[in-house]
């Protein structure tokens, strides 16, 4: 799986703590309402950034323009397929209904090697299993 263009500002920008219209004013230098809209914009995908936003935008991130980029080579968000991983079965995913998204999102951490949102996720992912487990212990008691 790849994230996209809109995928990724997004992500980056949720991880920076900053609301759409901060982000916007901040990267296009320009009122939050503006800033707002045309984040918003190109979140949705309904307007296409174009390459000076994508420099401004990578800018206000901290991350190389080229992370936007999947022809450049150096894109560190795009999945590549690989021969190491954990596949989840169904019955495990059935059994512990809220690990979807909290794989979903590791899954993305992972895409942009964010390690200290690996870790936020990796506690989620532990306190799922540990409220799972607290009534299996209290039978076996």
């Amino acid at each position: 799986m790849e994230l996209t263009i809109p995928e990724k500002i997004q992500l980056l920008r949720k991880r920076m703590g900053m609301n759409q219209g901060q982000f916007g004013a901040k990267a296009f230098n320009t009122s939050e309402d503006a800033g707002r809209t045309k984040i918003k914009n190109i979140e949705l995908g309904k307007q296409k950034p174009t390459g000076d936003d994508l420099i401004q935008i990578s800018k206000v991130l901290n991350v190389p323009a080229s992370i936007f980029d999947p022809a450049s080579g150096e894109s560190t968000m795009s999945q590549k397929p690989s021969e190491q991983g954990i596949m989840v079965d169904q019955a495990v995913l059935d059994r512990f209904h809220q690990l979807g998204p909290y794989l979903e999102m590791l899954n993305r951490a992972i895409t942009i090697k964010d390690e200290e949102l690996i870790e936020h996720i990796a506690g989620k992912l532990s306190d799922v299993f540990a409220i799972r487990a607290q009534p299996l212990k209290a039978i076996n008691n």
